[in-house]
């Protein structure tokens, strides 16, 4: 991992990249989030707010009527980036041609499939209700994609759902997901999800007897009591199961509560 030199400058309004949930304190900083973070600050930081930023805080005036220019001019936010990136010292031509590349391509692409990526890459990295917010808002976009693509819209929104214990809303998406895709690991996902949130689910349930063939629904079954099994031995039931089994009723109290804090703070992350 290397370092990045940032000039000694205090700025008096930190810029605000809202889908990071990020600061950004220098042009150093600013330069660094947009080469790494393409797909994402696509949406929304070439902006006025970015060029007062730039200008008043940052002292590059040059710079800021330059990116003003390009924006009256109507330049595309992706050409602006790019401006700006070339206009960094933090890299060197081959890496801005690499950036300049990489804007190139999302540049080509719909609106919809940009947006897929940056769903998705909230979704892979746990920032759930972002995500779903991305997901919701493909789904209410005229598009003629195919089904294969809303498919995988409707799968991850109910992996999100299941992950903030929404089980009609997971169970509903993904069922949608199946109707597009066909995908039988779908099935086997939505099996998965009765066991998991119906305390009383039975092995005949109806509707799982009529999308479940008898041996996918046996390879089901079989792959949920080897995962039940395995979150049994996991180092998080270790530890619940040491706390309770802990006789000091301070330590309990103190480690109980480090936990709840761990959860809690698991559960901001996800927003």
């Amino acid at each position: 991992m290397g370092l990045i030199l940032c000039e000694a400058l205090k700025v008096k309004k930190p810029f605000n990249i809202e889908v990071l949930s990020l600061n950004i304190h220098s042009y150093e900083e600013l330069c660094y989030i947009i080469f790494e973070n393409p797909i994402l600050v696509t949406e929304g930081i070439v902006s006025d707010t970015l060029v007062e930023f730039i200008r008043d805080d940052l002292n590059l005036e040059v710079l800021a009527d330059n990116v003003k220019r390009k924006m009256s001019n109507g330049t595309a936010d992706e050409d602006i980036l790019v401006y700006i990136i070339d206009s960094c010292s933090l890299y060197n031509n081959a890496e801005k041609i690499i950036f300049r590349n990489a804007m190139g391509k999302i540049k080509k692409m719909a609106v919809h499939e940009v947006a897929k990526q940056r769903a998705d890459y909230m979704f892979y990295i746990g920032k759930y209700d972002l995500a779903k917010k991305y997901y919701l808002e493909i789904l209410d976009m005229d598009t003629k994609a195919e089904n294969g693509f809303i498919g995988s819209v409707y799968h991850n929104l109910g992996v999100i759902y299941a992950n903030l214990f929404l089980y009609e809303e997971a169970l509903d998406a993904l069922k949608k997901s199946y109707e597009l895709t066909n995908d039988d690991v779908i099935l086997m996902e939505i099996y998965f999800l009765k066991r998991i949130f119906i305390s009383s689910y039975e092995e005949n349930d109806e509707e799982m007897s009529q999308l479940l063939k008898a041996d996918l629904a046996g390879e089901a079954k079989k792959a949920f009591d080897i995962a039940l099994e395995g979150v049994g031995e996991s180092e998080r039931m270790k530890n619940i199961n040491s706390i309770f089994e802990t006789e000091d009723t301070a330590r309990k109290k103190k480690v109980l509560g480090d936990y709840i804090a761990d959860l809690k703070a698991d559960y901001r992350n996800m927003k």
